[in-house]
């Protein structure tokens, strides 16, 4: 249906004697308007969690390479959160009318989200969460058992808001950090079990695996975050999970 809309649309605008660039008028009205978004049926895609998914001044994020993934393939999406920048800077993405949204909080810990993700939500309403979230709490030494409770409060929270929201929770990405690894290796474990407890007809919860196939050694730029190849690692599972939901 994507596809196919896709296909009038640029049609139309041949008929009409359109001379410009066709992929850059067809995208400006999608994804980077809220008001547009609701009036045309675009799903909101809220990209949640701490600094991998924020990514830093001078490096894109997994969140340019997926989103360049869902346009260059006929899809639609309309990121948000309360943020639009890297940590300390802009994030360096060349997308063409990347929508920078998203709600990625650097060094925020579990407990943290859960604090504010009510507020978040409401203000911006989203019907897909891509959920990335427990490294700082391996690194801080919490609790396993607290943090999957809380990411289970998160995504109940989540459901105050839009009770049909539709949550993506990732198995967490390694580090190269051995004893971290073990840590959120044992808290991967755990995500499918949440998941099944969680999802609902309604509300479904689906499991991304974004640690299978990840190294940290040639993924990243400082053993934890990632760089370009872990960033199209990470883009491309979130995009397999969320193209038929959108």
């Amino acid at each position: 249906m994507h596809r196919m809309w896709r296909t009038l649309g640029l049609a139309l605008l041949g008929m009409l004697g359109f001379s410009g660039s066709v992929e850059g008028a067809s995208l400006e009205p999608w994804g980077t308007r809220p008001a547009g978004s609701a009036r045309w049926g675009v799903k909101k895609v809220m990209p949640l969690g701490d600094s991998i998914t924020q990514g830093a001044a001078g490096h894109a994020s997994y969140r340019c390479q997926l989103w360049r993934k869902l346009i260059s393939n006929g899809y639609r999406a309309d990121f948000v959160g309360t943020l639009s920048t890297g940590y300390l800077g802009e994030n360096t993405c060349s997308a063409r009318w990347f929508d920078r949204d998203h709600e990625g909080h650097w060094s925020y810990r579990a407990e943290q989200v859960l604090a504010n993700i009510s507020n978040w939500a409401a203000s911006t309403q989203p019907d897909l969460v891509l959920i990335h979230l427990g490294t700082n709490d391996t690194y801080h030494d919490q609790p396993e058992d607290s943090t999957v409770l809380e990411l289970e409060q998160i995504i109940d929270r989540l459901r105050v808001v839009n009770p049909r929201v539709k949550v993506f929770l990732a198995q967490l990405t390694p580090t190269s950090s051995a004893i971290a690894s073990l840590k959120l290796q044992s808290l991967n474990q755990r995500i499918p079990l949440l998941a099944e407890a969680k999802s609902t007809e309604e509300s479904p919860v689906y499991v991304v695996d974004q640690w299978t196939g990840f190294v940290p050694s040639t993924d990243t730029y400082d053993g934890v975050h990632p760089n370009s190849l872990g960033e199209e690692k990470m883009a491309e599972r979130w995009y397999q999970a969320i193209r038929d939901h959108l």
